[in-house]
């Protein structure tokens, strides 16, 4: 029976991952969790889980966690997963990312070294993009814009320096924008779904507040993801770098106007200063043609769904409160 470590479970990808896994036949699922995150997100498979909590930041926690559950897969998708976050709260971020990937491949190493392991990267490790140069793909030079693009370069890199000095079997995804019910508010396409639900349950003014509406990001939906994790740690050699992506770059304010098409009310939109950013970069678009050779995956979740679904969570959401 195949044996699965999530670290970060209880986020988007880490809880709908464990969600995902549980229903493949003999997998058997173990997660690591924080002691005071939110575990609502894995409550529907909590009985089918075995939990171990403790901090990324710990070694000893990660490393009593790794030797009890002996898993012959390893997701770490614990992070400070933030890039507006990281700016505050740099040091804190490169704790988070840096150092607690060091526990976890350490713990791997000492006590299940056979163990496939993915390490979650992002697209911020890109940086600024010039536009003759998208889509990106993974050879493309990396000069992060953020502490937070900084601190996933350096998790990449562990991960590959941990298989050619020890052989551990490492995968690593620079994973592009993934998005799902389970994401909180604290990105754009979320902000915009929820000030329109808000506005539609008349608890908000009719003004959706917005940042820059310029940039082009490259979304996946977390259901597709979980897909391809599955998918690219039972095929992918050691070693690798794949981009995670959907390989379409849409533009903020489309989404944008999406959203305002599926809204119930005519509403006004007014920039809102605090929500711009020191720097962003104008296009984030993948190529993930490396990643569906290697797995035979491909997206299936559009944007035009993703925003009926976000609006539809955030309207049940609303009526909840």
């Amino acid at each position: 029976m195949p044996k699965v470590l999530i670290t970060g479970a209880t986020g988007p990808v880490g809880s709908t991952l464990a969600e995902y896994l549980v229903r493949q036949p003999g997998v058997s699922v173990s997660v690591f969790k924080r002691w005071r995150s939110d575990p609502r997100a894995l409550a529907p498979i909590i009985d089918r889980l075995a939990i171990y909590e403790g901090d990324i930041e710990d070694p000893y926690a990660v490393a009593d966690t790794v030797a009890h559950a002996q898993p012959d897969f390893v997701y770490h998708l614990a992070a400070q997963s933030y890039p507006s976050a990281s700016w505050g709260a740099p040091v804190a971020t490169m704790r988070a990312n840096v150092e607690g990937t060091v526990h976890l491949l350490e713990a791997v190493r000492r006590h299940a070294p056979a163990a496939r392991v993915h390490i979650a990267g992002s697209s911020a490790q890109y940086g600024v993009v010039a536009p003759e140069a998208v889509p990106i793909q993974e050879s493309h030079p990396m000069r992060p814009a953020s502490p937070y693009g900084i601190s996933k370069v350096a998790q990449e890199l562990l991960g590959l320096q941990y298989f050619d000095s020890y052989g551990i079997h490492t995968v690593v995804t620079r994973s592009f924008n993934h998005v799902g019910t389970r994401q909180g508010d604290r990105t754009a396409i979320q902000t915009f779904c929820r000030q329109m639900a808000l506005i539609e349950a008349g608890r908000q003014d009719p003004i959706i507040q917005v940042g820059n509406l310029e940039p082009r990001r490259d979304y996946t939906h977390v259901d597709d993801v979980a897909r391809a994790l599955w998918a690219l740690l039972q095929h992918a050699p050691g070693g690798t770098v794949y981009n995670m992506c959907s390989g379409v770059a849409t533009r903020m304010g489309d989404i944008l106007d999406i959203v305002l098409a599926q809204g119930t009310v005519p509403v006004q939109i007014v920039v809102d200063p605090a929500r711009l950013r020191p720097v962003d970069e104008p296009i984030l678009r993948g190529d993930n043609s490396r990643l569906r050779k290697i797995t035979g995956w491909e997206p299936r979740i559009g944007m035009e769904q993703i925003i009926t679904e976000l609006l539809e969570f955030w309207r049940m959401h609303i009526r909840e409160e």
